[in-house]
């Protein structure tokens, strides 16, 4: 066990992130994430900030995407065990939101600021400003919760209020017959791509040529925020994420008289009431929408409208969604860490053979020094020179990855209390 002298040499040992075979970057970060500690792992952090910024600059690259997971997996595990570098990576991971890693980098931000309060105003307000450059709906669906969840502020949350409606835009979902028939020319035109014309022209000195014109449509910019459009597409799921997210808003809201007078209070529910109306109308209308999610996704609509209507629905929902989800979630965490400590203290046994042990090969020695004894339990020779004498079955770790299949796959927006 010489994990001292590789902990001196573990930025050497970084150096080998350059090779193109991902294969090899994963097998270099497996055993930096073993061997880093308190002393290096600044040192480690800032050079794996160094490569996630590469996979930004070269992400045409085989490697990039699956690359650039492994990279976030990795400040994910640094940041978990050593809180001191936490808030020198969040910030900048929170640029990749937009990019094919968005859900691992939103999984790691949700942790984040759950388990460090103080870097939550700064987290928050970084979660805003990429609002709108989010395209995945998973992702989406996470910042949503987590801007319900955490924005405990007035300032803050009277700006996740407005920042989310001017996403949603006004309060219909459902596209009139011109806009969609515009919708449908526009895709028409780019998938039947560029035309071809060609004619006859007289040149200056009076000869005929042909000359031929590609004439390309030019594309129209849309500019419909990312949240409207795929609530348009028909996502009902998304759409029981927003109302959640809105009535948590405006109960929590309604708990701080100074800041939020009783009009703006009733304003804000009122925007709400129109949002969740516009999401079940277009539930019923749009054809693409999740039909097998709009039963649950309408049942739990109706619960938060009911929740800022209905006093007694009010007094008995208030602090089960305002409190009871993040408690959850804190536990979910903590049993995690739990399990992860309790997996580091088991450990592996430690092969028991030195580094500068000779090693014997039966196959080159002589009959006269093995005085005939030959033995032929290869798997026995195998053990005794790694170390691990009772390895066991490998039928228990074979069997751990296979999971049962439910048969339900539809999703349905749940919150844990």
């Amino acid at each position: 066990n010489h994990t001292k002298i590789l902990q001196e040499l573990l930025m050497d040992i970084l150096r080998a992130l350059s090779s193109p075979n991902p294969d090899i970057c994963k097998k270099v970060l497996d055993v930096a994430m073993d061997i880093v500690n308190v002393r290096n792992v600044s040192e480690v952090v800032s050079a794996l900030k160094r490569e996630v910024t590469k996979t930004e600059e070269d992400a045409v690259e085989a490697k990039g995407a699956y690359y650039r997971s492994m990279l976030i997996r990795a400040i994910h595990g640094c940041a978990a065990r050593f809180p001191q570098v936490a808030e020198s990576v969040v910030h900048v991971l929170m640029d990749f939101l937009a990019t094919d890693s968005g859900m691992q980098v939103i999984i790691f931000v949700r942790a984040i600021i759950e388990q460090y309060p103080p870097l939550r105003a700064s987290v928050l307000s970084k979660l805003l400003h990429n609002l709108e450059d989010i395209k995945n709906n998973g992702v989406m669906c996470v910042c949503l919760w987590i801007l319900g969840e955490y924005c405990e502020t007035a300032e803050v949350l009277g700006e996740a209020f407005d920042d989310i409606n001017t996403q949603l835009g006004e309060a219909s979902f459902v596209l009139k017959n011109d806009e969609k028939q515009a919708q449908e020319k526009a895709a028409a035109e780019a998938a039947a791509g560029p035309k071809m014309v060609t004619k006859n022209v007289v040149l200056s000195d009076g000869t005929y040529a042909t000359q031929t014109v590609y004439s390309e449509t030019k594309k129209q910019e849309d500019n419909t925020p990312g949240l409207r459009k795929m609530l348009v597409e028909g996502d009902v799921f998304l759409g029981s994420v927003v109302s959640s997210t809105l009535t948590k808003l405006c109960l929590r809201a309604s708990d701080m008289p100074g800041d939020f007078s009783p009009v703006r209070s009733k304003d804000m529910a009122m925007k709400a009431l129109l949002v969740m109306c516009a999401i079940v109308k277009m539930a019923e209308v749009t054809v693409t929408a999740q039909r097998s999610s709009h039963a649950d996704c309408s049942e739990r609509i109706t619960l938060c409208c009911r929740a800022l209507l209905d006093p007694k629905a009010n007094a008995l929902l208030k602090p089960i969604m305002l409190g009871k989800g993040k408690a959850a979630f804190g536990s979910f965490l903590k049993s995690l860490k739990d399990k992860e400590s309790k997996d580091t203290k088991k450990g592996v046994v430690a092969p028991s053979v030195q580094a500068d042990d000779l090693i014997h090969f039966r196959q080159l020695r002589s009959s006269a020094v093995a005085s005939g004894e030959l033995d032929l339990d290869d798997g026995h020779d195998l053990a005794r020179a790694t170390g691990y004498e009772d390895g066991g079955s490998l039928l228990s770790s074979e069997l751990s990855h296979v999971y049962q299949l439910s048969g339900f796959a539809d999703p349905v927006y749940s919150e844990a209390f």
